[in-house]
C-alpha cells in the first residue's frame, strides 16, 4: 500500500505536520509507503499568514504542478488533507486515474451559514467539499462537530483527533515557584474567532490581576490580526500580559516545561469553534500541565471536569477555576499528572498510528 499525503502547508503548521508528517511516519512504522506532497515545502508556495499573496494564476500552477506528479502513480491512495485550493489536483487524479482518496478534515475553512436553494449551498467551499467527500474512499474527521457533519455525504467516517507525540511531548522535572505563575495561551491567529478568544482569557485574567500580582498570562502564535492582538494587549496596559510571538513547533516542549497552566477558551458558539480539533490542549497535557477549557467545542469530550483537566461554562466559571489552580499547587499536580495519563492511554500519536493503520488496511 502507499499513501501520498497532500497538503497546501508546511511542517511548521500543525495541520500539515500532525496530520500528514506525523501520521505518515506513523504508518511507515507498519510498513506502509508513504510520501508528502507539501505545496508550501515540496512546490515552494506560500503558506500561513503569507498564503493571502497568492493569486489565482499561482494557485493553478501549483495545482498543474502537483497533478503532474499524482498522474503518474495510480495505485497510490491520495490522502487529502483539508479541502482548499490545493484539492483539484488530487480531485482531478481521482478522476482521469481512480486513484482512491482519503478526506482528512481537521478544521472548518468555509463559510458559517451559507444560503441554500434546492438544497445546494451558495458557498463553493461548501458545494465542493461535500462533493469530495462523497467520492472518498473514506472521511476522517478530528472533531465529533466534524465527524457529525461528514457523515451526511458519507457512511465512512473516523474519528482522529489531532494528536500529540507523547515521546516528544514528556515532562520534565520543574521547580515548583509559587511566586509566579504562568498561564498560556498557544496557537495561530488567522481568523477573528481567536482574538475573541484571547480576549475572553484576557478579560478572565485582568479580574484576577486586582488579586494576584504574581501571576502572568502568555500568549505565544503568529497570524494576519496579530496587529489587532497586539492592539488589544496595547488597551489592557498589563506588563504581566506578554506576547512572545512565535516558538518553532520542535522548541515548543521546552516552553511547555516553563509555564504553570493552560488555557483552551472559546468565547462563542461558531461552527469553526465547535470544529476545532484542541492541538494545544493535547500537548498541554501530555506536559503534564493541568488546562481550564471552555465547554464548547471539542475539549468538553476530552476533558473529564475535576479529574484531567477543568471545564467552564463561562467567565465567571473561568475566573474561579484559574483562582482554584493559583492558589492549589497540589491540584495543579494531581490534574496535570492525569493530563498525561489521558493522552498516553487515548490521544497519543502511537495509540492513534494504530487506529489508522488498521482503518487504512480495510481499503
Amino acid at each position: 500500500m502507499e499513501i501520498i499525503f497532500i497538503t497546501r502547508e508546511g511542517y511548521k503548521l500543525p495541520g500539515a505536520r500532525i496530520r500528514c508528517y506525523n501520521f505518515a511516519r506513523e504508518l511507515e512504522k507498519y510498513k506502509i509507503k508513504t510520501e508528502i506532497l507539501s505545496f508550501s515545502d515540496s512546490l515552494g508556495a506560500k503558506d500561513g499568514e503569507r498564503e493571502q499573496e497568492m493569486g489565482l494564476g499561482e494557485k493553478l500552477k501549483f495545482n498543474f504542478m502537483a497533478f503532474r506528479k499524482l498522474a503518474g502513480n495510480r495505485k497510490a491512495i491520495l490522502y487529502l488533507q483539508r479541502f482548499n485550493y490545493h484539492s483539484f489536483a488530487p480531485y482531478l487524479a481521482h478522476l482521469f486515474n481512480k486513484n482512491k482518496i482519503i478526506f482528512d478534515l481537521d478544521d472548518w475553512e468555509m463559510r458559517e451559514n451559507p444560503l441554500y436553494y434546492w438544497g445546494f449551498p451558495t458557498s463553493k467551499a461548501h458545494y465542493l467539499t461535500r462533493r469530495i467527500a462523497k467520492s472518498s474512499a473514506l472521511c476522517i474527521a478530528a472533531s465529533r462537530f466534524l465527524e457529525r457533519f461528514l457523515l451526511q455525504f458519507n457512511s465512512k467516517v473516523l474519528y482522529i483527533p489531532s494528536v500529540v507525540d507523547a515521546q516528544l511531548f514528556m515532562p520534565s522535572p520543574s521547580v515548583q515557584n509559587n511566586d509566579r505563575i504562568i498561564f498560556s495561551w498557544i496557537g495561530t491567529f488567522h481568523r477573528q474567532e481567536y482574538i475573541d478568544n484571547i480576549a475572553f482569557a484576557m478579560d478572565c485574567f485582568r479580574l484576577l490581576r486586582k488579586k494576584y500580582s504574581h501571576i502572568y498570562f502568555e500568549i505565544v502564535g503568529k497570524g494576519i490580526y496579530r496587529h489587532k492582538l497586539q492592539q488589544l494587549i496595547k488597551q489592557y496596559s498589563d506588563e504581566n500580559i506578554i506576547f512572545k510571538r512565535w516558538i518553532e513547533p520542535d522548541d515548543m516542549p521546552r516552553y511547555l516545561s516553563s509555564i504553570d497552566i493552560g488555557l483552551f477558551p472559546v468565547a462563542e458558539e461558531t461552527k469553526f469553534n465547535l470544529a476545532k480539533s484542541p492541538t494545544k490542549l493535547f500537548e498541554y497535557m501530555a506536559m503534564a500541565k493541568p488546562t481550564i477549557s471552555s465547554r464548547l467545542g471539542e475539549a468538553a469530550h476530552i476533558i473529564k471536569n475535576g479529574e484531567n483537566g477543568l471545564l467552564a461554562a463561562g467567565k465567571a466559571e473561568f475566573v474561579e477555576m484559574m483562582g482554584m489552580l493559583i492558589e492549589d499547587a497540589g491540584m495543579r499536580k494531581f490534574l496535570g499528572e492525569k493530563a498525561r495519563d489521558t493522552v498516553e492511554n487515548n490521544y497519543s500519536l502511537k495509540i492513534i498510528g494504530r487506529q489508522l493503520y488498521d482503518s487504512l488496511r480495510n481499503l
